[in-house]
């Protein structure tokens, strides 16, 4: 009782200095019971028979960072031979694995190297260097690559393709790497990150070169109906190529960027309205007729518009041959844009980005966006007001624990 009375009256006194007075006790509770295990883990080394004549030779005191509890002080014992290899603290291991893996998890969260080092030593007791958030991405370096490359289960009916750019750091320099991105659809309309490859984004070989591998890991060609897409040229026929039985369709938010672009200025409100009808028509034959309503009012007056819209009517226009609750998604390619959005603010923030940091970072984010997309399908009004970061509906550790676990076993 009187040290319990000692306790309260230091917390009331000033609770932040006895909230440290505890946190020291607990941590020197912790680096003896630490201490006595690896004594522990000495003798029975020392107690194996090919050990026979081998002794203690003193201890090596070093500081460890052990998650949820910080820094301690420990004594690693040590043999004459030098044989002694520590399983409880390795001998090169100055922080818990666990928590280079949370370095490792903020760091692909968009905080840089920089920002790690002056937040960790205010969080977690310690300062961690430029060179620990690195070798902390070293494990996920090597799964993320094989969860990008895993083999493809299911059927996936409905594909968006879009490629986008990232700054990556080569030999001292900095260059635009292009990478080329297919979300896929699955039988539960649920959504999914099938590949995220290098690539030239306006060359259709290289597309070529991705729906191929793609093919190669198991996708099922016969199952993809349509492919949502913008306006490379000759992309649309090679879709059509290499998924036989496919459609493609065009994306509406390019189109109208691309046909007001060509408009003049005094119809373009007007235009705009009009061409609004065709996209949100309640049937194929409806917004037929709203297009030929648009030729009609602008033929003359907007020609080179109304062309724009004219020549890929029909890809525009394919989201009608599927079921209604499907229309708002397949026509456009907003769902692989928010992809491709999130790829870029979780790498903007960080000071340079190397390739192989570069597909642990891609492949965490999609996992994580995966995580959110099982919640909803792609014809869930939900989405209406599903912000662009899942993971504020999920809660952050839910993902962030599916992201590990399918990192760490690609296959399933």
């Amino acid at each position: 009782m009187p040290a319990a009375r000692a306790a309260l009256s230091a917390f009331a006194v000033n609770r932040m200095a006895a909230l440290e007075t505890l946190t020291q006790h607990l941590r020197s509770s912790v680096s003896s019971a630490l201490n006595d295990l690896l004594n522990a883990e000495m003798s029975f080394f020392l107690g194996q028979p090919e050990q026979r004549g081998n002794k203690r030779n003193g201890v090596r005191q070093r500081e460890y960072y052990l998650k949820g509890v910080g820094s301690l002080r420990i004594e690693l014992p040590r043999d004459r031979n030098g044989a002694f290899e520590s399983i409880v603290v390795p001998a090169n291991e100055q922080i818990d694995p666990r928590t280079k893996q949370d370095l490792a998890l903020l760091h692909m969260g968009g905080l840089s190297n920089r920002t790690l080092a002056m937040i960790s030593e205010r969080l977690l007791g310690m300062e961690v260097s430029h060179t620990t958030v690195s070798q902390s991405l070293a494990q996920m370096k090597v799964e993320a690559p094989k969860w990008l490359q895993r083999p493809l289960q299911g059927k996936y009916w409905a594909l968006y393709i879009d490629g986008t750019n990232f700054k990556v750091q080569r030999r001292g320099t900095t260059e635009r790497e292009p990478s080329l991105c297919v979300l896929g659809v699955d039988e539960s309309n649920r959504r999914s990150v099938l590949a995220i490859e290098p690539g030239t984004r306006d060359n259709v070989d290289a597309w070529r070169a991705v729906f191929r591998e793609l093919k190669r890991r198991g996708l099922d060609e016969s199952a993809v109906r349509i492919g949502i897409m913008d306006g490379l040229p000759g992309l649309e026929r090679l879709f059509r190529e290499e998924f036989s039985k496919s459609v493609t369709a065009r994306c509406w938010v390019h189109a109208t960027r691309n046909a007001l672009a060509k408009s003049p200025a005094r119809y373009r409100d007007a235009f705009k309205m009009m061409m609004t009808k065709v996209m949100y028509a309640s049937s194929e034959d409806a917004a037929r007729k709203a297009f030929a309503a648009l030729e009609v009012s602008f033929g003359t007056d907007a020609q080179r518009a109304v062309a724009c819209l004219k020549k890929d009517l029909d890809s525009l226009l394919a989201h009608y041959r599927f079921d209604e609750r499907f229309w708002r998604a397949l026509k456009t390619t907003n769902a692989i844009e928010r992809l491709n959005k999130e790829f870029k603010r979780r790498t903007k923030t960080m000071d340079t980005v190397g390739e192989s940091t570069l597909q642990v970072i891609l492949a965490f984010t999609a996992l994580r966006l995966e995580a959110g997309w099982r919640m909803h399908a792609i014809d869930s009004r939900a989405l209406d007001n599903l912000p662009l970061s899942p993971t504020r509906q999920l809660g952050e550790d839910n993902a962030v624990e599916h992201a590990v676990t399918k990192l760490e076993d690609p296959i399933h």
